[in-house]
């Protein structure tokens, strides 16, 4: 083995880490966005019948989107589809709820826990070896033997997915929890941005101008960049309005 390069046995005796880091995802994920909530002033039940939906509609909508857009031919979790699942939980409990306030609010904690629950989900990638990078002999490259063994070392594209998640999570819940007014609007912006640039690092990625999830990320960054829009003219009127009263 090269010096400086990470080797990853892929055989497992015991539970899978892909299966593992999905599963601490969504635990992390929906404690993260139960807690804001109720800070938030969500009402209770609806916070904790986002819990049980929330899980269940990302699954179903992430596994979904990969037989949808492979022909039936691959089978796993789409990121996208997942993030399509959190928002549809979203938005239907918040058109159950019956303040009307809640749907927003829990717009906005998803947003906030979506980065850290990709962060986590990406170390089962890495110690699985799916979603793996290019082919790469530098430092730190990935070298995966057993059950799920590469020909060659790859780029750690998924420890490299983690880590600018946990960055932009931590520096997004910071923003958020101190009232900051365009939080929400930059986390959405950065992760769509993020999530495009870093699948051009993936070996799946060779001999393709734009996959189809860098297409969903550039049409996801330009929603946020509306949303960010609009929230700002929002407030330059409310402001021109206080002072002129």
């Amino acid at each position: 083995m090269t010096m400086m390069h990470i080797h990853i046995n892929t055989t497992h005796s015991l539970m899978q880490p892909y299966g593992l880091m999905i599963i601490m995802s969504f635990i992390v994920g929906a404690a993260g966005m139960y807690l804001l909530n109720i800070r938030k002033g969500v009402q209770k039940n609806i916070a904790r019948y986002l819990l049980i939906l929330l899980p269940l509609m990302s699954l179903f909508c992430g596994a979904m989107l990969t037989a949808i857009t492979s022909g039936g031919k691959s089978y796993g979790l789409s990121s996208v589809g997942g993030l399509v699942g959190v928002y549809g939980a979203v938005i239907t409990m918040g058109l159950m709820s019956p303040a009307k306030s809640d749907l927003a609010v829990m717009a906005e904690t998803a947003t906030v826990m979506l980065p850290l629950m990709y962060s986590v989900s990406k170390i089962g990638c890495f110690l699985a070896g799916c979603c793996y990078g290019f082919e790469y002999d530098g430092i730190f490259a990935v070298e995966y033997s057993g059950r799920y063994a590469h020909d060659h070392p790859a780029f750690p594209v998924q420890a490299t997915e983690t880590l600018t998640f946990l960055i932009i999570f931590l520096i997004g819940v910071m923003l958020y929890t101190k009232n900051k007014r365009y939080a929400v609007q930059v986390i959405f912006i950065a992760s769509a941005l993020a999530k495009c640039a870093l699948d051009f690092l993936r070996a799946s990625h060779d001999g393709i101008v734009l996959s189809l999830t860098q297409v969903f990320c550039i049409i996801l960054a330009f929603i946020g960049v509306v949303w960010l829009v609009v929230k700002m003219k929002k407030a330059n009127a409310e402001s021109s309005a206080e002072l002129q009263n």
